[in-house]
């Protein structure tokens, strides 16, 4: 009896050996969700990281220019007008992605538009002021400018009409057409600044630097296609 009470006494010992153990062994999950949160958390800060670089990239390198190709053309069509600088700073800052292969053609275009572009402004500029009817001179110079906006929107509209056709629109009649309409066009400009200096009309400076702006702008596009044939042999 004695035996086999020592044995049941170890039989409870066991069992409470085996509970303690079992309460006190550590569970391996707890360290297994650490290293999981560790990693999840050094891959986040690599791709936040991957990320800001990239950014940092695309802003930090600018497009690229216009090729070199075009600015040598674009100088040498401005090297035969009167004014060289001003042709090539306003034409080069008008240039769209679209202009990267300039030709003595294109270049006039954009000369002509630019100079369009001018007169516009000129015009509203010469409107806001003609609150004085006594002075004829500004009246005068808005329907002046007028024409001329006129005159250089028909070269426009004459080239685009001569390209449609799939033809070359650089025939003597068309040529000889523009040349007429941009000299129509700078003599309203010249008539303006004319009547203004002789009645001693007072004109702010802006008003001034837009009507130099513009009669040079409309002397480049003449000279421009006045030496296209010139031009056409040099760069073709």
């Amino acid at each position: 009896m004695e035996s086999i009470n020592t044995l049941k006494g170890y039989d409870k010992v066991s069992d409470q050996e085996n509970q303690i153990h079992h309460h006190h062994t550590p569970l391996p999950k707890p360290s297994s969700r650490k290293t999981l949160i560790a990693t999840v958390s050094v891959v986040s800060l690599l791709l936040i990281l991957a990320v800001v670089a990239l950014t940092a990239g695309v802003f930090t390198h600018p497009p690229p220019h216009h090729p070199p190709i075009s600015s040598a053309s674009l100088k040498s069509v401005c090297a035969v007008t009167r004014y060289p600088e001003t042709c090539f700073s306003s034409l080069s800052s008008s240039l769209n992605e679209s202009d990267s292969n300039l030709n003595p053609e294109s270049i006039l275009e954009l000369s002509l538009r630019v100079a369009v572009k001018n007169l516009s402004n000129l015009s509203i500029s010469f409107r806001s002021i003609n609150d004085m009817p006594e002075d004829a001179a500004v009246g005068d110079c808005v329907k002046l400018y007028t024409d001329a906006l006129s005159q250089l929107n028909d070269s426009i509209t004459e080239i685009e009409k001569e390209k449609k056709k799939g033809a070359n629109w650089l025939t003597k009649e068309v040529v000889g057409d523009v040349k007429t309409w941009i000299s129509a066009a700078m003599t309203d400009g010249e008539t303006c600044s004319d009547g203004i200096e002789e009645m001693g009309t007072i004109v702010g400076n802006e008003i001034k630097k837009e009507m130099e702006m513009a009669n040079q702008m409309m002397s480049i596009s003449l000279a421009i296609v006045s030496q296209m044939k010139k031009l056409l042999l040099i760069l073709h």
